[in-house]
């Protein structure tokens, strides 16, 4: 009697699972990934966007969920399964600009500055006008960031003009240009650029002093004016 009430549950279990595979409703699932992902619900973006994926037959709507879980994966630091997300999407569309744009942040996460800088040259030619002026500029610091590692701190200035000249109030544009000029020995510069990025960043978002990327501006600008005081 037990192993027959096994066999029962097991399968029911697979009837569930072939049900739940070929009878959902993928565009609704993708809908609700896309709302999680708004709200700030990762996991659940995760979820949903997983089950759409599975579901999907069209390349163009595997494309989108894949991405999707990439952007939700990189919300988590999850960069390496982000990664992955965005491998698989390349395989499918491999001129993907958003992919290489994000893909490049990833990189640089990571460690790999000079990958970094490639995927994010080619996916904001590839770009071209299909990308706000906030994220240009967003990824405009990105690599900047990754030329500062490699030590072309040139290079690195002349992204942190040019995601300032495009996004003013870019708090990263001015968090990168702070570091450029640290690294050039202007602390007074330096820390004038850090406090305007903070203060853009609180504007923004009064909490953002609480993430992990906002204590690690708040916990430089601490450092550059203890810097600045040895120094004046």
């Amino acid at each position: 009697m037990i192993n027959f009430i096994r066999i029962v549950t097991f399968i029911v279990a697979v009837v569930i699972t072939i049900i739940s595979i070929f009878y959902i409703d993928a565009e609704k699932e993708l809908t609700q990934a896309k709302q999680a992902y708004r709200v700030g619900d990762m996991d659940q973006t995760l979820r949903l966007a997983r089950r759409a994926n599975r579901a999907f037959s069209e390349n163009d709507k595997k494309v989108d969920a894949y991405f999707l879980q990439a952007k939700a994966a990189a919300q988590m630091d999850w960069d390496k399964t982000a990664k992955t997300y965005l491998d698989r999407l390349r395989s499918i569309e491999p001129e993907s600009a958003g992919a290489l744009l994000l893909r490049g942040k990833l990189n640089r996460q990571l460690g790999n500055y000079k990958l970094a800088v490639a995927d994010i040259d080619k996916g904001l030619i590839r770009a071209s006008d299909n990308i706000t002026t906030d994220a240009r500029a967003y990824y405009h610091t990105q690599r900047g960031l990754a030329h500062l590692a490699l030590k072309q701190t040139s290079k690195a200035y002349d992204d942190a003009i040019i995601a300032i000249n495009l996004s003013g109030k870019l708090p990263e544009a001015h968090d990168l240009m702070s570091k450029v000029f640290e690294k050039k020995g202007d602390i007074k510069k330096a820390l004038d650029e850090c406090e305007l990025a903070y203060k853009l960043a609180i504007e923004k978002d009064k909490l953002s002093f609480m993430t992990p990327e906002g204590q690690k501006l708040s916990d430089r600008l601490v450092e550059l004016r203890g810097k600045y005081l040895i120094i004046k």
